[in-house]
């Protein structure tokens, strides 16, 4: 039985390596196939009136006990060696199309290169004046964590192969923590750890998280940390330790590394742990009442609680009050106007009651659907959904691309806590489970995303001319920067390029890059440099994100800062800011 779970834990790993119009029929294949496993196992249970468990004991079950890590082991690397096969695919087809869009994966990458030049979380993608701070974008400090990356790999795709691989050091890092609880808990093989490995290795929210190239992949990362950190503090409770030790401190600081990777996950934690805190208060009341000697253990423990979600508020309490200030931008935004933030029409639109409740299954089957037996944590998880159903951003209230990281710590964590707990489940639950599980996954057209399709977001003939140009306008843009460096007595300055939308990426990574619309800022950015420039492409544009009009139109309000054309390609052309 277990060699068949291995084979279930390798169908995303074949997904990534497999053409795409296999994708949805080959997972609804394995989910009818588990429908079948459900229904034999639930007729001969039937039959025989209960099931015998004295048979997982025989010879057959030891061995395949001892062979479980080895499985687990293999299904690991596999997934290792797939998904980056996967990952350089799915990037070169996001480059070569020309979809790394300067709103985020350039902004970002932006954002850690002037980290690491040590100018601090400096952005010339999101704010109206020259040169601000990040932090009022998004105060997500954790984000630096990704700028080695940056720094060490050139051409801008140092973001890419940093946020991919945190998306497989997270999924095999709660991978290894279930393995460890299910063999601590038990001698022999669990059933609930078969269904975590299946859903940890077809994890598909996961998925969109790391495909989406956001920084947001940290939240689950550090979130593994700190919750195992929580975890073992627990056991270090319940073992009569009550000191201020290493566990205590490595718990509080791996909270603080938790809280830094996005400003809201302080929001969302306190929503989690608030039902297991009441919980424990409830519990110290009972145990009071009835003069049990779980009253000091049941204390301490509501005190941790308390002590966590009291930091967690002292730190939001900065972020959105404090910080703010002291930054000298004086406004906080209420969480009510993030989520009641209006999109444009063209974007997807919120649907109604049924959506949602449709969302909130999906959620819950993605880690197995054990967990719902913990009530105070599926009464936490329910909070944190509860934002997204009340939101009427398009991408929060369905819980689309990256912003499933405000619930999958905690689907995460939760999982970990139903594989610890001593609640049973029966093997045809788990097909029944895991069938549901993989139709799902089929009727989702982005999992995995296609690196290849014959969808053209611009016109052909134009791209093709703007790939042809991009080495000559990088080319032009180098022998501009020697010959400034010549008339200036070899000293190095500072190349500005402003570039548009889809072309910022293939922008030589030695310039400081701007986007198009900061022109009207050119004065102040160019002051102290002799080397500034524009390159644009007017037909790469696409009429929903950047119409041409927009980028003519944003061109010619700059034509007072005496623009020279000094190459022009089939389609791109550079342009000299004159002095």
């Amino acid at each position: 039985m277990v060699y068949l779970f291995f084979l279930f834990s390798l169908v995303t790993s074949f997904l990534f390596v497999s053409p795409k119009h296999l994708h949805a029929p080959f997972q609804k294949g394995v989910s009818l196939f588990l429908i079948l496993l459900f229904l034999f196992h639930y007729w001969k249970r039937k039959k025989e009136f209960q099931l015998d468990r004295s048979s997982q004991s025989g010879m057959a079950w030891l061995n395949q006990t001892k062979v479980l890590p080895y499985l687990v082991g293999v299904s690991g690397f596999c997934f290792l060696i797939t998904s980056s096969f996967h990952a350089y695919e799915l990037t070169q087809y996001f480059a070569e199309s020309f979809l790394f869009h300067d709103a985020d994966y350039i902004g970002i990458s932006d954002v850690l290169l002037s980290f690491v030049k040590g100018n601090g979380f400096q952005s010339h993608y999101y704010n109206e004046n020259v040169n601000g701070s990040y932090l009022n974008h998004h105060f997500a400090p954790g984000m630096g964590f990704l700028s080695p990356f940056v720094k060490w790999i050139p051409d801008r795709y140092g973001l890419a192969v940093g946020v991919f691989l945190c998306y497989q050091l997270t999924t095999i890092l709660w991978l290894t923590w279930a393995y460890v609880v299910s063999q601590k808990n038990n001698q022999s093989i669990d059933l609930k750890f078969l269904v975590i490995w299946v859903v940890l290795t077809n994890q598909l929210y996961l998925y969109r998280i790391g495909s989406s190239y956001h920084f947001e992949i940290l939240v689950l990362l550090f979130g593994c940390f700190f919750f195992y950190r929580w975890e073992k503090y627990k056991t270090h409770l319940l073992e009569g330790g009550t000191k201020f030790t290493k566990q205590l401190f490595l718990l509080g600081l791996f909270l603080i590394l938790f809280l830094l990777q996005k400003e809201d996950i302080g929001f969302y934690l306190c929503l989690f742990f608030l039902p297991v805190f009441l919980t424990s208060l409830h519990q110290v009341y009972m145990a009071k009442r009835d003069n049990r000697s779980l009253v000091p253990l049941a204390r301490l423990y509501a005190f941790c609680l308390f002590s966590v979600l009291l930091v967690t508020v002292l730190y939001l309490g900065f972020v959105f009050f404090l910080f703010p200030i002291f930054d000298g931008s004086h406004s906080t935004l209420g969480w009510s106007q993030v989520l009641r933030q209006k999109y444009h029409s063209a974007f997807k639109q919120v649907t109604g009651i049924s959506k949602s409740i449709q969302i909130y299954w999906e959620l819950l089957l993605s880690m197995g659907l054990g967990f719902v037996q913990l009530v105070p944590e599926l009464l936490g998880i329910s909070l944190v959904y509860l934002t997204h159903v009340i939101s009427t951003r398009p991408w929060h209230h369905e819980v689309y691309s990256y912003y499933s990281y405000s619930l999958l710590p905690f689907l995460l964590y939760s999982g970990i806590l139903w594989l610890k707990s001593k609640k049973q489940i029966s093997l045809p639950f788990v097909y029944l489970i895991l069938a549901c599980l993989f139709w799902k996954n089929s009727m989702d057209q982005n999992f995995p995303l296609e690196a290849k399709t014959n969808t053209n977001w611009y016109d052909p003939k134009v791209q093709s001319e703007v790939s042809e140009d991009l080495p000559y306008a990088n080319g032009i843009l180098q022998s501009e920067a020697s010959k400034v460096s010549r008339n200036t007595g070899n000293q190095s300055k500072e190349q500005i390029v402003f570039s548009q939308y889809n072309l910022s990426f293939y922008i030589q990574d030695k310039v400081t890059l701007y986007p198009l619309e900061q022109l009207h800022n050119a004065k102040e950015i160019c002051d102290k440099t002799k080397s500034c420039y524009v390159v644009l492409a007017p037909e790469l544009t696409n009429t929903t994100i950047w119409p041409k009009e927009r980028i003519l139109d944003t061109f010619a309000e700059s034509k007072p800062f005496k623009l020279q054309k000094i190459w022009e390609g089939k389609q791109i052309e550079v342009w000299a800011l004159a002095q």
